[in-house]
């Protein structure tokens, strides 16, 4: 009796049932065990990125910043006599100015270049350390404890401590840019090398030293201070004053501290503490020291026109006060009616205020267009000014001619006595604001030495690694899982190839070990080395469904195979094998694969004779099998190598052999080759009791599974079942059969 009917054809059950059958979709939990299943994966990724940042932040040379505030006041009026006080009325821009205007003239190059030459920041100069690690090495020694000495004898590196300052570095044009070579002598001394390495002279410390060259000018260096163990090399370099200052310009920023508040944040940043905060108190110091050579300036120039113009108001008041004392003299005294009265002061007023206005509109056309509003306001003005004092010289010629005589003299030296005294008053305040001018700007905090450097930031760099390091591991996660080949839901694979899912056996770790030691003296089977291992609670489960569904009392030919190699086949029959003879059955394991069998290494046995020496009549059954006492099971391996397997298996027998072999054991174990690379699972098929296809989660797809079900039906072996192998814990379908057991203590 053939309880599984081998030469049944089964068809796959209808399509109408696929409607039963829904994959279901991913959750927040798949995607969890996802990354549960892979935080080695992660873990290797966030320790591999956070290694490269420590390495990072050790050897990253360290930059520094420095910084200072400014205060931007609004433009004080220089000029406060009642000459400006109508035009005070109307502020203009230049009253006003906003800090983006101050910004662009501290960035300009007629300040940062007095910065340049001030501090000699055309001259760069710095040790030349050791590669790699030598700055690193220098940061960690302390200056105070004097220069380091060399390490191994490379006494042309520096290794910290060191101290050398340029007094003096001019070379000629076609040496700027070039990079010298200043070596530390003893006794106070140094030698100069040129770009390339060619010796162009010595000197001493503190001495000025020119070298002749060739060119129109020679080399002039002069070295102020230097600290160094003898043999020290220094690099040296002089740039064009244009290009010292660009790379000030790029290092230096400046901007507003907050809206509208008219505070300067002033910074720099550079790899000396020291020269930075130098150069920013310079960078702060020379402009606030140019707006207020420019405030005095202007004010002087405004003291030189009001000084000009007083001869000449004083020059008209003297002769109208000449007139009017002739006219007097000549007519004797005229008496000036109450209505001249009135009339010659409201002339003297507009006359007045029509040459303020005129000098406003002077003032205005110096910076406005003639369309400005402030500019037609002026002029409406202007024209309001003389209607009056057009329509108040009528009225005045309408007066006794000696009356107005007396009205237009007087009007002349009212009018003067008041420009006269204007001028003097505005000189005079003018004079007090010259000596008292302090600019439009001052310094509020000036910058200090920074004590800790401004860049790496080891807690910012290492947040940053540590989250770059966790996305990175799991998109790696994620990547790998999306490259497998497989169908990840199993029920879509029972319903589409038509065979049920009988097992699935969870990944074991210690599987991984004992395959590491094939080449021991004990057996690498899992059922017998850790029976309590959730593989083997599975395959437990496999061999309770085979020995209710096996017919009992007859020997059963259980053979094992995949579709591709490496799915774990040999894996399953091993331990399959071990798990019925531990219920006291007799069971026999054969290595079919007569190509690539690895079973003899799996039971730590030579191959010596096996399956193809027993086909090919060489060797006789009881030479071929070997008992395994510690597994429980006889074992027959494959033999020695053969060129014809498919062929030995055909016409060696293979039938006989298994009858022979059932009289005498309950279950035969057969490992066979994978079924889509060779012919032999089929041969082999047709001699057994029962078949299985194992697969490995993440290698296989449902075609490949279809593929090998087609192929057994093709030669009338209908495959029981199969069996998914190494399936990951955090597997989205795992706890669906069942497997999830607690780890065994």
């Amino acid at each position: 009796m053939n309880t599984y009917g081998q030469n049944e054809i089964i068809l796959p059950p209808s399509p109408n049932w696929s409607s039963r059958i829904e994959e279901p979709g991913v959750s927040i939990r798949d995607y969890v065990d996802l990354l549960l299943e892979g935080k080695k994966t992660i873990l290797l990724t966030l320790t591999a990125v956070l290694t490269v940042t420590v390495v990072y932040l050790i050897f990253a040379p360290r930059t520094y910043k420095a910084d200072a505030l400014l205060r931007i006041d609004k433009n004080k009026a220089l000029l406060t006599a009642p000459l400006r006080s109508e035009a005070s009325k109307y502020p203009a821009e230049a009253e006003n100015p906003r800090a983006q205007r101050e910004v662009e003239i501290l960035r300009s190059r007629s300040v940062l270049g007095k910065v340049v030459d001030g501090l000699n920041l055309a001259v760069e100069v710095s040790p030349r350390y050791f590669p790699l690690i030598g700055e690193a090495l220098a940061r960690w020694h302390d200056p105070r404890d004097g220069v380091a000495g060399a390490w191994w004898g490379f006494s042309r590196w520096a290794f910290g401590g060191e101290k050398i300052e340029i007094g003096d570095f001019t070379v000629p044009d076609r040496y700027l840019e070039k990079d010298f070579t200043l070596v530390a002598l003893e006794g106070a001394r140094f030698q100069l090398l040129g770009p390339k390495g060619e010796r162009l002279g010595e000197g001493q410390v503190g001495d000025s030293v020119e070298i002749d060259v060739g060119e129109e000018k020679p080399i002039v260096i002069k070295v102020s201070e230097l600290k160094a163990h003898p043999g020290t090399h220094f690099d040296l370099r002089r740039e064009s004053r244009l290009t010292a200052i660009e790379k000030l310009k790029k290092a230096f920023t400046v901007k507003e501290a907050s809206k509208d508040t008219d505070i300067l944040n002033v910074e720099l940043k550079g790899r000396d503490p020291v020269k930075l905060a130098k150069s920013v108190n310079d960078i702060a110091t020379t402009y606030v020291n140019a707006t207020v050579n420019w405030e005095s300036a202007e004010a002087a120039q405004k003291l030189a026109f009001l000084e000009s113009q007083l001869p000449i108001v004083k020059e008209r008041l003297e002769r109208a006060e000449q007139a009017l004392s002739a006219y007097r003299q000549q007519h004797g005294a005229v008496d000036i009616s109450a209505e001249a009265e009135v009339l010659l002061k409201q002339a003297a007023e507009m006359e007045t205020l029509g040459i303020q206005l005129r000098q406003k509109y002077e003032e205005q056309n110096q910076r406005l267009t003639d369309a400005h509003p402030d500019m037609i306001a002026t002029k409406a003005q202007i024209a309001r000014v003389e209607r009056k004092l057009a329509d108040l010289n009528k009225r005045i010629k309408e007066l006794p001619r000696t009356q107005q005589n007396m009205v237009s003299l007087s009007r002349d030296v009212q009018v003067n006595t008041e420009l006269y005294t204007s001028l003097l008053n505005s000189a005079q305040e003018q004079r007090v604001a010259a000596a008292g001018s302090i600019g439009n700007s001052r310094i509020v905090d000036y910058a200090v030495i920074p004590e800790k450097p401004y860049w790496p930031k080891p807690a910012l760099l290492l947040a940053i690694a540590t989250v770059l390091g966790l996305t990175a591991g799991s998109a790696l996660v994620f990547l790998r899982n999306s490259l497998q080949r497989h169908d990840n839901y199993p029920a879509l694979l029972e319903y589409r190839v038509g065979i049920p899912l009988y097992a699935a056996i969870p990944h074991s770790k210690t599987q991984r070990r004992l395959a590491k030691r094939v080449d021991s003296d004990r057996p690498a089977v899992l059922a017998s080395q850790a029976p309590h291992d959730m593989s083997v609670e599975s395959l437990r489960a496999l061999r309770t469904t085979l020995e209710a569904t096996l017919a009992s009392g007859e020997s059963k030919v259980i053979m094992i195979s995949s579709p591709a190699p490496g799915m774990g086949k040999s894996f399953v029959s091993s331990n399959l094998a071990a798990l019925l003879a531990s219920i006291r059955k007799r069971v026999l394991i054969i290595d079919a694969d007569l190509r690539n069998g690895r079973l003899h290494e799996v039971f730590s046995v030579q191959k010596e004779r096996g399956l193809s020496d027993l086909l090919e009549g060489t060797a006789s059954l009881a030479e071929v099998i070997t008992s395994l006492p510690e597994v429980g099971v006889d074992f027959i391996s494959k033999g020695r190598n053969v060129s014809n397997p498919a062929e030995l298996l055909v016409l060696g027998g293979l039938d006989s052999i298994l009858e022979d072999l059932k009289a005498f054991y309950n279950h035969i174990v057969i490992d066979s080759p994978p079924v889509l690379g060779t012919t032999d699972p089929a041969i082999i098929g047709k001699h057994a009791d029962a078949t299985f296809l194992v697969v490995k989660e993440g290698r296989y797809t449902a075609q490949e599974l279809e593929v090998s079900f087609r192929r057994f039906q093709h030669v009338g072996i209908k495959p029981n079942g199969f069996i998914i192998n190494d399936m990951k814990e955090g597997s989205s379908y795992y706890s669906y059969y069942g497997y999830a057991y607690p780890k065994a203590v």
